[in-house]
């Protein structure tokens, strides 16, 4: 036999809140418009209100106001309410089983939370202890350092004290004494180093000054006009090949053995000039030439015909002579020989340098530029 509770799904001594909550279940379920019926509505609105009475154990009654059309309808419909009831009763039940769960949940959190609490507060605790203890050992480290600084104060104090003293004192002895240290030799002893330095650069700026070349300087200063191309030019090799050299040295002995030739050959005007090129002519004629006396009275010639001569200020012939000078004949108190190539013997190697070795002797291109280009005007002037 079926009752209200069992319909319900509820037992007896159930709150009414518990009832009322069932209710609203089956309603849920068997409500017209959730896919029910009306009789079965009216059946478990007839269930609650009796439950709610107190007579959930009465034998269950189906209402005089339920509209059934048979018999089996009914059976039905009750086994379809039963089923939701069984299906109500699970679910009730395992809500209950989450619900302690939960409950568990919580109680074990709370305490693992008052544990987690407990030990951050031991924790806070040995913090600030350890704290306490290096702001002593900081004010103990502070409180040796000003003993220190005092220390040292009074040290320095005492320091200069003494300095005091032996100062009175070696000013008392030499008053006693009479003795008096001269003024320059103080100045020495204070000064003895940079004084020192002083004199040991002066006497070597004045050395280099008097070893030191000033003929580039005035080199410079010299008229730089452009240069006028000689009217006679002649290609020299840098090295001529051995036959050259021998038909030159041939012309040369053949020009020495000329008597007639030699005796024509024109005269140099001497000069105490030296290390400046300059124009001058021959004595026995006008033609022009240009020259440099060296410091041991040889000169360097070179006139219209482009070539270039040492005039060698030899009393004898000297037996080795450079590589590049073929001997000529002698003139005057001259040896002479022609640069025919190598340094010496072209413009442009007296252009290029500002010295230049020959035969063991120094010669400068100082106002050389000017000199030949007055050398080429005259030789044009010749020429017209």
């Amino acid at each position: 036999m079926t009752t209200f509770n069992e319909l319900l799904g509820t037992k007896p001594g159930d709150a009414e809140s518990t009832v009322k909550q069932r209710y609203k279940l089956l309603s849920t379920r068997v409500h017209p418009d959730k896919g029910g019926s009306k009789a079965l509505m009216q059946l478990v609105r007839h269930a609650y209100d009796n439950t709610i009475k107190g007579r959930g154990e009465n034998a269950l009654s189906i209402p005089a106001s339920a509209s059934f059309s048979d018999g089996g309808a009914l059976e039905r419909e009750l086994l379809k309410t039963k089923k939701d009831r069984d299906e109500l009763t699970a679910l009730n039940q395992l809500l209950k089983v989450q619900l302690s769960q939960a409950q568990k949940g919580k109680s074990v959190g709370a305490n693992t939370s008052s544990a987690s609490g407990a030990d951050f507060s031991r924790k806070i605790a040995q913090l600030e202890g350890e704290l306490v203890l290096l702001k002593e050992e900081r004010n103990r480290l502070s409180n040796q350092k000003d003993s220190a600084i005092a220390e040292q104060h009074k040290l320095a104090g005492e320091l200069r004290r003494a300095l005091s003293d032996n100062e009175v004192m070696e000013t008392e002895l030499d008053r006693k004494s009479g003795v008096k240290t001269p003024g320059l030799l103080l100045w020495a002893q204070k000064f003895w180093l940079p004084a020192m330095a002083m004199s040991s650069l002066v006497v070597v700026v004045a050395l280099g000054m008097k070893m030191l070349d000033w003929s580039f300087v005035t080199g410079w200063l010299d008229d730089t006009s452009p240069e006028v191309a000689p009217p006679r030019v002649r290609v020299v090799h840098a090295k001529p090949s051995e036959k050259e050299v021998q038909k030159i040295e041939r012309g040369a002995l053949e020009a020495q053995d000329d008597d007639t030739g030699t005796s024509s050959l024109p005269f140099l005007k001497l000069t105490q000039k030296t290390g400046v090129w300059a124009l001058a002519s021959y004595t026995e004629s006008d033609k022009p030439y240009i020259a440099i006396r060296s410091d041991n009275g040889s000169y360097i010639v070179n006139d219209c015909t482009g070539d270039f001569r040492l005039y060698l200020n030899e009393q004898l012939k000297p037996l080795r002579v450079a590589a590049n000078l073929i001997y000529q004949h002698q003139n005057q108190h001259f040896h002479v020989y022609k640069i025919p190539y190598g340094q010496g013997s072209s413009p442009e190697s007296w252009l290029q340098s500002r010295k230049l070795e020959i035969n063991e002797e120094l010669f400068t291109s100082k106002s050389f530029r000017t000199s030949r280009v007055a050398l080429v005007n005259q030789c044009q002037k010749m020429m017209l």
